[in-house]
């Protein structure tokens, strides 16, 4: 079962997204800031297939997360997001590593679950493939 680690200080967006993806069949790890996103990268970087990143976190802002995941060995994916509505925001995201940028939607409004799901399904995907590619026998497909 693949892995995605949530990390958001909004309580209630990190409920939704864990609500979506465990219900989609994914196990799911919450951090509420960058600190405990670092943690369980130290403790569990092997489990991870995917990251879902805020770009607006107290202590290890969004960014540095990203830029610290896409430097490691075997980086996990990561989809940014953000609910501040300005373009250079994701376009920054992506420049320093992440795979795919989504914008959140506004307070009190449903996460769109097609987008969302589309995307991490996608990402997975991609994450699975390379994995297997890194196990198989040289020469082999």
């Amino acid at each position: 079962m693949p892995t995605i680690l949530v990390v958001d200080d909004d309580p209630n967006f990190l409920d939704a997204a864990e609500q979506m993806l465990v219900t989609a069949g994914y196990r799911v790890w919450c951090a509420a800031d960058g600190k405990q996103a670092v943690d369980f990268l130290e403790k569990k970087h092997s489990e991870i297939d995917l990251t879902i990143v805020d770009l607006s976190l107290p202590d290890i802002n969004g960014f540095e997360l990203i830029g610290a995941i896409s430097r490691r060995a075997n980086a996990v994916r990561v989809v940014a997001t953000t609910g501040i509505h300005k373009d250079t925001y994701l376009d920054m995201a992506g420049a320093l590593g992440a795979h795919a940028a989504i914008r959140k939607p506004l307070k009190g409004t449903p996460l769109p679950e097609d987008e969302w799901l589309g995307t991490v399904h996608r990402l997975i995907g991609d994450a699975v493939r390379e994995k297997q590619s890194a196990a198989a026998p040289h020469g082999t497909t």
